[in-house]
């Protein structure tokens, strides 16, 4: 199950502990999508990379999320280049905003 979070929080206290809440959020982020995705599957490389190098992180987190999608009837669409373009340039706070975001719609619509 997806759990809503407050998007304005999870920034704000991301570069309040210079980066700290952002590994929580990062870990949250691709455990919540690899379980929408499959309840089994444990996520582990998602989220090590998730954490450690964001920009494939989020890319295998995104095309998790699609599969998940498709696979339930939801309508979404693929954002992993989108991601890898962020991420390049050190926006990878702005990637997990925006996952966030397509997840708070799924949890809303659960």
């Amino acid at each position: 199950m997806i759990k809503e979070k407050n998007l304005i929080l999870c920034i704000v206290l991301s570069i309040v502990t210079c980066g700290i809440y952002a590994i929580y959020w990062a870990y949250t982020l691709a455990s919540e999508t690899v379980k929408f995705n499959n309840p089994e599957d444990s996520g582990t490389l998602e989220i090590i990379l998730n954490i450690i190098f964001p920009i494939v992180g989020m890319y295998l987190v995104e095309k998790k999320f699609v599969e998940a999608c498709q696979a339930k009837g939801i309508e979404h669409k693929d954002n992993s280049i989108i991601y890898i373009i962020l991420g390049v340039f050190g926006l990878s706070l702005v990637s997990f905003a925006l996952h966030q975001n397509e997840l708070n719609k799924v949890a809303t619509a659960e």
